[in-house]
């Protein structure tokens, strides 16, 4: 299956049933208390999901498959309606997950309220429809750094360059409130190496703590592919 099929979920378990128990409650992947919109649209998303997959295979390079896409993304308020989602990709991502941080609804509701934090969520659609909401940023603001708590994408959108709309975002944001430096607190595991390549790329310098700062003045331009729309 993990071959076949490597999008699907396969639990590898030890060869004592005895410990089957303690392997799944360790899995993050059964901690979402509610059910998401996304959730409820999964199956028109698989279909919406081929016809990408058709125009891919159609066009010869990467950016006539951008370009041809038409994706729109919105930059969401963290609230009543989005707080379920936000906590549902943190909890579940792990692909493009720059610190693994992983929030409880309730955690996320406390986040809010904090003064000195930036909470966003991220909903990408394009021709073939709406992915919903599939990128989150939790910042942590100081008079002239920022820090980048939480940067994940699902795994679904992932080669649209959104994170780039996304990282462009967040810098955007500082440099009107004349902060110098970004930092990046990037936590490796297992799966999350595409967020290291993604710092570096972007322009991200690690320091001697292994911290990747950017500095502000050296913002980088947008996607022409994306039109962003911020609520």
């Amino acid at each position: 299956m993990k071959q076949a099929l490597p999008k699907v979920l396969t639990i590898e378990v030890p060869d004592d049933p005895a410990l089957y128990g303690s392997v799944i409650f360790d899995m993050n992947d059964f901690n979402v208390l509610n059910i998401t919109s996304e959730d409820e649209k999964r199956g028109e998303m698989y279909l919406q999901q081929r016809k990408r997959i058709e125009l891919e295979k159609s066009v010869t390079n990467l950016d006539d498959f951008l370009n041809n896409l038409e994706i729109k993304i919105q930059i969401k308020e963290a609230n009543k309606f989005t707080i379920p989602r936000i906590s549902q990709l943190t909890l579940k991502t792990n692909q493009f997950n720059l610190t693994t941080c992983r929030y409880q609804e309730q955690e996320i509701e406390k986040i809010v309220q904090e003064k000195n934090t930036i909470i966003k969520a991220i909903q990408v659609e394009d021709k073939f429809g709406d992915s919903g909401i599939t990128g989150v940023f939790i910042i942590k603001k100081d008079d002239v750094v920022w820090t980048i708590d939480t940067f994940l994408l699902s795994c679904r959108i992932m080669s649209r360059k959104i994170e780039n709309e996304m990282m462009t975002h967040i810098i955007n944001e500082a440099k009107k409130e004349k902060i110098e430096l970004i930092i990046a607190h990037y936590i490796p595991t297992q799966k999350n190496k595409p967020c290291e390549m993604f710092l570096s790329n972007y322009g991200f310098k690690k320091n001697e703590t292994d911290d990747w700062i950017f500095e502000v003045g050296k913002i980088k331009n947008t996607s022409s592919h994306v039109k962003v729309k911020i609520e």
